[in-house]
């Protein structure tokens, strides 16, 4: 089901608890969505905390901890496609499958999607593409046809969020983010849900084990059917 943790600009940034946690409980890929020189950067791919920490720390950086910057950030759990690099989040705004695939790109606007959009679900016919592609693909680019800005209207964000029952974080060039659905706002930071926390059934804690994939493993099962996923 995913979480998105989405950062306004002048908000603070989440921790390293926070991700953990956030990973730890859709560890399927992770990634990034942000600005830089009027466009929306797409950072993705990132598949194993170490990978996905290092990566948030040299942003962090380079973007000066993004004070002035909003930040999008996705991890996946699998419901449709592949677990690989190329189905994790965000993606551009395009009808173009190979674009939303690429682990490196920018965009005009880029989305995030937390949530399972059961009538856009793949086919066979349709490839290794999960159902977050196919809604950008089809319904959101069919919306952009007739009106550029209609991420902005919030008669589109109300059908959007009715007809999917999920969560988006939309993010244009000009760094004017856009939250679609309930979100849970902690000390002035945006999350999808309440994965960024430890969950109750867990038994044990990350700290304790040495191994995150030993965790995992001990956990993946009920993560998966986790009743506070969307």
């Amino acid at each position: 089901m995913c979480i998105i943790i989405a950062k306004k600009k002048d908000n603070r940034l989440p921790s390293k608890e926070e991700l953990i946690y956030s990973f730890s409980h859709n560890p399927d890929g992770a990634g990034f969505m942000y600005t830089d020189n009027n466009k929306v950067i797409i950072d993705k791919g990132y598949m194993n905390f170490d990978s996905f920490y290092k990566r948030f720390e040299f942003l962090c950086k380079k973007y000066n901890n993004f004070a002035n910057k909003s930040l999008v950030i996705h991890c996946r759990i699998g419901t449709a496609g592949t677990n690989s690099a190329k189905n994790t989040h965000p993606y551009p705004l395009t009808n173009n499958i190979r674009e939303m695939h690429k682990l490196h790109t920018t965009a005009n606007v880029g989305v995030a999607h937390n949530g399972i959009i059961r009538d856009y679900n793949p086919t066979e016919e349709d490839g290794d593409v999960n159902d977050t592609q196919n809604f950008i693909k089809t319904y959101l680019w069919y919306l952009k046809s007739f009106d550029k800005s209609f991420y902005k209207r919030e008669h589109h964000q109300d059908n959007i969020s009715y007809i999917t029952n999920s969560k988006f974080a939309i993010l244009d060039s000009k760094d004017n983010l856009y939250l679609i659905g309930q979100y849970v706002n902690e000390q002035g930071l945006s999350f999808s849900n309440g994965n960024y926390k430890a969950h109750t059934y867990t038994y044990k804690s990350y700290s304790q084990y040495n191994d995150y994939n030993g965790w995992w493993e001990q956990n993946r099962a009920w993560s998966k059917y986790y009743d506070d996923e969307i």
